[in-house]
């Protein structure tokens, strides 16, 4: 079962923070608690019988769940840790009770809680990194995942360097006019047919159907569909597929759209706008700007990366060409690999086996980790001063 949105307000894992510090901790625990309470209401099982439960996210996501300090994730530096008489927490591998947290369901059971490697690479990180397998192979590996935040990770030869970019939310759809998260209805990818676009919706069922044809000039429907989905929005994978495909045809040209009312015009009223264009290329710089932050604080190129993996459900179901087209993984991805959400095959391997959480720890405290903070740092404010220059001022690309 899912939630279609964070239960906490706001955009991104900063809005949460931020909600968190100001509201009051113990609020933003219950606010989260008690979404993740009605998602084990939706499964439909005995909830007295449950006997292991486990969960895996971000630093912040976590210390919410575990309702635990999170003001040293929100302000930086240690002459602030010691005017507010902040004691960051050990974010080590813990086995809590269900009491401890506000879980309803078997008092009795044990709830399993990853490890962070550092306090700014969380568990999620963590994920992404042993479900790919890089942390143990020799070469130059950059894994990332795809989210409202992306976590992004270069390994080179078990040394990581990571970072986290506010890639914003055009990637999951909530930053766009017509945007809307990965449910019903939803357009998910679309197909050239000549100069027409093919539109794949979401079903009742989540599977992906052929819909209409649409001419993006006029939104005039050339063909039907053979079945009767219709769509209400678009989604992330939507959005990357559109403006790779809108790119790659000349019918976008950033920062504009050369149609007559500026808009890619899509399946039952559907459209992109010029806004979102921009919306979208500032989550695509973020992107750029932070591999090639990446790149520069490992003294390699971005040519020397052996591989590319990408995790996250959007990482999953983009189509990773059209990713490759539009910046979102390096243009020089040869080796591309799809991972899935690393996040949740975690939590599902520990409750599988328990004894896996031990073994998180070893990995977390031998990992040798090198975090780059995106917002302080001096190369990415420069790199991604120039993106914004490509993607709002009509700046070329190779300048």
């Amino acid at each position: 079962t899912v939630t279609l949105r964070h239960p906490i307000p706001g955009a991104n894992v900063m809005d949460h923070l931020h909600f968190a510090v100001n509201v009051g901790r113990e609020e933003a625990h219950q606010v989260l608690i008690e979404a993740v309470n009605k998602v084990v209401d939706q499964l439909g099982v005995d909830k007295s019988k449950i006997t292991r439960f486990a969960v895996c996210g971000n630093p912040i996501q976590l210390s919410l769940f575990q309702n635990i300090e999170i003001r040293d994730l929100a302000y930086w530096g240690t002459n602030a840790m010691e005017r507010l008489n902040i004691e960051p927490p050990k974010r080590n591998a813990q086995i809590v009770k269900p009491a401890d947290v506000d879980l309803e369901i078997n008092p009795d059971a044990e709830v399993y809680i990853p490890p962070s490697i550092k306090h700014e690479i969380g568990a999620d990180a963590l994920a992404m990194l042993v479900k790919s397998g890089v942390v143990d192979k020799e070469g130059i590996y950059l894994v990332s995942d795809f989210g409202t935040n992306a976590e992004i990770a270069l390994v080179i030869d078990g040394e990581i360097f990571s970072c986290s970019a506010a890639a914003g939310p055009a990637m999951e759809g909530q930053a766009i006019e017509c945007g809307m998260l990965a449910s019903p209805g939803a357009i998910c990818d679309i197909k050239p047919d000549g100069d027409n676009w093919v539109n794949e919706v979401l079903n009742a069922d989540l599977k992906v159907d052929d819909c209409d044809t649409v001419d993006i000039k006029t939104g005039e429907t050339v063909k039907e569909a053979e079945v009767d989905t219709k769509a209400t929005g678009i989604t992330g994978t939507g959005v990357i597929s559109a403006y790779s495909v809108g790119t790659e045809q000349g019918v976008i040209s950033i920062p504009t759209i050369n149609t007559p009312n500026q808009k890619i015009n899509l399946q039952d009223g559907i459209y992109l706008s010029e806004k979102d264009l921009t919306e979208i290329g500032k989550a695509l710089g973020a992107f750029r700007a932070a591999h090639i932050t990446l790149c520069v604080e490992a003294d390699i190129d971005l040519e020397d990366i052996d591989a590319v993996y990408m995790a996250g459900a959007s990482g999953f179901y983009v189509d990773p060409l059209k990713s490759l087209a539009v910046g979102q993984i390096p243009a020089c991805s040869y080796d591309i690999y799809q991972i899935g959400n690393t996040s949740l095959l975690m939590a599902r391997d520990i409750v599988e086996n328990p004894e896996l959480l031990d073994e998180l720890q070893e990995v977390a405290d031998g990992m040798r980790g090198n975090h780059i903070t995106l917002a302080t740092s001096e190369i990415f404010e420069k790199i991604y001063g120039l993106e914004l220059a490509f993607c709002e001022q009509n700046m070329p690309l190779w300048k």
